[in-house]
């Protein structure tokens, strides 16, 4: 049985998901911050030290719910690509069955046709039914990488530009192995036409987080460089943290005209420069 591009590209997702975990686990281990855990070693630190292990054990619990959403990627794509070989084994089979029909010259073969179509129809069909799921090549305790689906919102950069800039777009197709990307401005041109459609692949693309996952997001460290939507417009810049205020970021932007202004912008526009 031939393997497909798209069970090898599912694989890649898999193996790529199983790896972010591994190397995530080995750059933060849980048992030196649990070597930290106990009630005398708590007592006797002071407030920098309990503040330090507080954003240890935050890292961690971020950690795990990146590990989380990995494991959940991973065991999506493996379902998807049992689906597949099972639909492809069913269809040899029946393959099989019809070519043994024709060379003993039984009429069955006509009366199995039904039977075949129904079967294979509904396996492609169940494999179908799977949204088809992408992630970015970029990950971050900061920032999910993953799922991207029809719908949702990315972070696109903008290719031959004299500056690194990056606009709101939203996804309109994703290719089988989740690598590619059919994505639209969603801002009308300056006639009033739609939006521009792009190509894109998982390095130019950041996953914005859906407002369902707002409250598990991990605040960023005072002085963190980022990339945030600046107020009023879809296009992304270069920014520092300076603090939190409730859900939202405050952000010193490069180039502001203003000295030392501060911009308030929602924690789900505010994305981890892309580093692997």
């Amino acid at each position: 049985m031939a393997i497909s591009s798209e069970i090898e590209g599912r694989w890649d997702i898999v193996i790529t998901s199983l790896q972010d975990i591994c190397n995530a686990n080995s750059s933060l281990s849980l048992g030196a911050i649990a070597d930290d855990i106990t009630s005398s070693k708590v007592a006797a630190m002071d407030d920098d030290e309990k503040e330090r292990l507080k954003e240890e054990v935050g890292d961690h619990r971020a950690n795990v719910g990146a590990a989380r959403r990995l494991i959940s990627t991973s065991q999506d794509n493996l379902r998807a690509i049992i689906d597949h070989l099972n639909a492809a084994k069913a269809e040899d089979a029946d393959n099989d069955d019809d070519d043994a029909s024709v060379a003993s010259g039984e009429e069955s073969v006509v009366t199995t046709r039904p039977g075949r179509a129904s079967k294979n129809t509904s396996s492609k069909n169940t494999a179908k039914s799977k949204r088809k799921q992408g992630r970015s090549f970029y990950t971050s305790k900061f920032n999910p990488s993953e799922p991207i689906v029809v719908g949702s919102d990315v972070a696109f950069r903008l290719r031959n530009r004299h500056m690194e800039e990056w606009i709101q777009c939203e996804v309109m197709k994703v290719s089988p192995d989740g690598t590619k990307f059919e994505i639209r401005d969603p801002e009308p041109d300056e006639n009033n036409n739609p939006g521009q459609t792009f190509k894109a692949n998982y390095k130019e693309v950041l996953l914005i987080p859906p407002a369902s996952e707002a409250k598990t997001l991990t605040n960023y460290p005072y002085g963190t460089r980022v990339l945030a939507r600046y107020p009023e417009t879809t296009t992304f810049y270069t920014a520092m943290v300076v603090g939190h205020k409730k859900d939202n970021v405050r952000l010193k932007f490069d180039g502001e005209e203003e000295v030392n202004k501060e911009t308030e912008v929602d924690r789900l526009h505010v994305l981890p420069m892309p580093e692997k």
